[in-house]
Parts: C-alpha cells; structure tokens; sequence
C-alpha cells in the first residue's frame, strides 16, 4: 500500500527533526562536487600522449558503475543484508520513506541529506575501486589506462549524484525542459518510487542500460498532472507499468509523453 501524503509528512517532520543543527546542504554538495572534480583534474592532468584505445578506460568506467549502481541499489538498498543494515535503512528506510512517487520534491537545502549519498563515501570509492584498478592497470596497461580509469570512476560517481539529484526537482524545472531526455530518466525513478515497484523495477539511476539487459526495465506515459509538476496519487497509477526488455529491441524507444 502506498503511504498518503499524511505518513509522508510526518516521515519528513521526524526525520528534519534529527538531521544535526550543523548540517549544510550546499557545503555537503560542495565536498562531494569538490573531490570529484579534483580526482578529474588530477587524473587529466597526469596523461599524457593518449592513444585512441586507452579511451576506452572512460567507457569501460561508465559501464562499470552501471552494472555497480544496479547491483548494489538493486541486492542491498532494496534486500535486507546484515552487513549492508545501515545502507538499507538509508536507501529503502530513510529515502523511499521521504520521497515516494506523488511525493518527489525537496524543499530546502537540509533535505540534501537524504538525496546525496554520505560526503565520505566518495572517498571510500576512490580509495577502493578507482585506486586498485590504477594499480592493476598501470602494471598490466599503462599509466595512461590507470588515471583514466580514476577520472572515469570520480566522473561516473557525480554523474550519478548530479542526476539523481534532478531526479528530485520538480518536472518543470528548466533542466528537464532543456536536456534532451533527462525528463524520461526523471519519470523512470518516479515509477520506481512507486511502493509495489521498488523492489522490482527501475534500479539504474545514470543510463537504463543493465535494466534493459535484466528485464527489470519498465514505463509508462505520464499522466497530465506529471507533465505539469501537479501529480496526485490518484494519477500516479492510472496505468500499468510496460515492460522494456532485451528481447524487445525492435520495438523502439518509450513512447513519447510531451516535452
């Protein structure tokens, strides 16, 4: 059953209650934006004479993190492991109990803290995916390979967090208007956080792509009142999700809901 407004509500009341008085939204965003951006630099700094297949390091980055994002929002944000409680009382506890699917807005800076991941976790990334891989890529590569592979991952990391975060804006903001399908990625993670569709659909937050592979790719049109940023519960489930799968190739995109 689908919590009312009401639930939400008070969810949003207890949890505000409890975020520490120091807390800054914009100074998380900043860190966040401010070790990514350095391990970028940093990284393209250190190339130098690249050749056309050691490009290839970003690619293989990107689809890393997506097979990575899927899996472990998929296995442990929506699966009960001890050893990953706290990242699924974060995930599906804290942040599914925030934001549902009539109810997909933050309101102040201070709700950041449920929409980005922690600050330290980026670094927890670099230290053990982007580091290892250079290590094992400069000895079996290049040097070259290993720093792209680090710009890639810190790259892919706020890629993510930049997108999930629009995900969170309302659907008239003028980046859903004005990026060329970023609303279709936004209205994937609205069915998503549909309460009977969690735990099964829609777990890729950059590109659909590892949904599409597994079969767990799913869409419906928007009704009118999401296209206007005024969506009530009732709307939310006016249709049943459709399912986009691997073995559905020639049938195209998702259907086209308006701009």
């Amino acid at each position: 059953m689908a919590p009312t407004d009401s639930v939400v509500a008070s969810f949003r009341a207890r949890y505000r209650a409890a975020i520490a008085p120091g807390y800054s939204g914009y100074r998380h965003a900043l860190w966040v934006a401010g070790v990514g951006l350095a391990a970028i630099v940093f990284s393209a700094s250190r190339l130098h004479a690249v050749q056309p297949l050691e490009w290839l390091m970003l690619l293989a980055a990107l689809l890393v993190g997506n097979v990575g994002e899927y899996t472990i929002h998929r296995r442990l944000g929506h699966r009960k492991w001890a050893p990953a409680r706290l990242f699924y009382q974060r995930h599906t506890g804290d942040h599914h109990s925030f934001f549902t699917d009539t109810q997909m807005l933050w309101d102040t800076p201070r709700d950041w803290r449920v929409v980005l991941f922690p600050g330290w976790l980026i670094v927890v990334v670099l230290t053990v995916v982007a580091a290892p891989g250079a290590w094992l890529l400069s000895a079996v590569a290049s040097s070259n390979a290993a720093w792209l592979w680090v710009l890639g991952v810190a790259a892919t990391y706020l890629l993510y967090e930049m997108l999930h975060f629009s995900y969170h804006l309302p659907r008239q903001h003028w980046l859903h208007r004005h990026i060329p399908g970023l609303w279709r990625l936004r209205h994937l993670h609205v069915l998503h956080h549909a309460r009977e569709n969690m735990t099964e659909i829609n777990f890729n937050l950059t590109f659909p792509l590892t949904d599409w592979l597994l079969g767990t790719l799913r869409w419906s049109p928007e009704s009118p009142e999401d296209q206007t940023g005024s969506q009530t519960p009732e709307a939310a489930h006016t249709a049943p999700p459709a399912t986009i799968s691997a073995s559905s190739r020639a049938s195209g995109p998702p259907p086209r809901a308006g701009c």
